[in-house]
């Protein structure tokens, strides 16, 4: 049984295979010796520290940053229509899931419903999964039962295919248009890979950005504040954190931001300022290496995707701009 901690209301299920620190480490050793298209990248995942996810939620909130309203819209509209394809018993489980100001939508429409559900929210960070179920009021459903898993993808994946957690219906979540962060063939590894433990009565709900104006997406991920930036960058005091000193120094690298009109995708870039080397290997001026690339689906991309992925499109609910699905 996976070891349980309780914060407020909530239980947090600590359901990681592996500590996530030593995996990421091996993984920065790696992407920092093999190239993708001669390019050098580092893991997404360096990002999402507990700095790193409170400076995301800033994020969030900012006029430029369109994704987050375009999500709360479809939901304020189509809450109660989504709550009717959940079955009544469900288990929902969300994948990487931030806090509830966006699900609670969902979850006060399942609640109205009187559908007896337990929610999981699934997030890397102990910290972050306590701070999010802190604002949960005791008795505030009274049907919708949270609860919180500690561990990666990888780890959810795991858990779902436990026998005890399939004797119920399935919802797997993924909101925000996480998937983005994959390119497009790991999104249809990722993805094929939760569609396979998928029953006739299980399903996925997916959130995709769909803007591919250029000028939008770029502020969005470049704003006014420099916000972005400070998340981007925290991403190197992170790996100097899991390195144990400062192999990334500071004043030795730029944030660059851009949108990739082939790749219709933002990516952001860690440019060197001079030459250096980082962890035995060396890195050229103006060489850069890449942590993030937010890909955007047109509505032909998203039915390439679920092709690809053998999933049956039930329902699509868009937003009132067409640029979030």
């Amino acid at each position: 049984m996976a070891p349980q901690r309780r914060t407020g209301t909530v239980d947090i299920i600590d359901i990681r295979q592996q500590e996530l620190d030593f995996s990421l480490l091996d993984e920065i050793h790696q992407c920092l010796r093999t190239t993708h298209q001669s390019e050098k990248t580092l893991p997404t995942l360096l990002l999402y520290d507990e700095k790193g996810l409170k400076l995301f939620e800033d994020i969030t909130y900012l006029d430029e940053y369109y994704l987050t309203n375009a999500e709360i819209e479809v939901l304020t509209k189509y809450a109660v229509d989504i709550a009717q394809h959940i079955q009544d018993g469900s288990l929902i489980v969300e994948l990487g899931s931030g806090n509830l100001r966006k699900i609670k939508i969902l979850l006060a429409a399942l609640e109205n419903a009187g559908k007896q559900i337990d929610y999981y929210a699934l997030d890397v960070s102990l910290k972050e999964l306590e701070r999010t179920f802190s604002v949960l009021q005791e008795g505030e459903f009274q049907h919708v039962r949270c609860h919180a898993l500690l561990g990666t993808y990888d780890d959810g994946l795991a858990w779902l295919k436990q026998p005890e957690n399939r004797q119920r219906p399935y919802c797997i979540m993924s909101m925000g248009s996480s998937i983005g962060n994959f390119d497009r063939y790991e999104a249809v590894t990722f993805l094929s890979n939760f569609a396979q433990i998928l029953r006739p009565h299980d399903f996925l709900l997916i959130g995709l950005d769909a803007c591919q104006e250029e000028k939008k997406v770029f502020h969005a991920y470049n704003d006014r504040k420099g916000t972005t930036h400070d998340f981007v960058r925290n991403g190197l005091t992170h790996a100097n954190r899991l390195f144990g000193t400062d192999v990334f120094k500071a004043e030795e690298w730029d944030i660059v931001g851009r949108y990739n009109i082939v790749k219709q995708c933002h990516q952001a870039f860690y440019e060197a300022r001079k030459n250096t080397i980082v962890d035995g290997v060396k890195i050229k001026a103006g060489e850069k290496i890449r942590i993030e690339e937010s890909h955007k689906y047109s509505q032909s991309q998203r039915s390439e995707l679920w092709r690809k992925t053998n999933l049956v499109l039930k329902a699509d609910f868009g937003n009132s701009a067409g640029d979030y699905s």
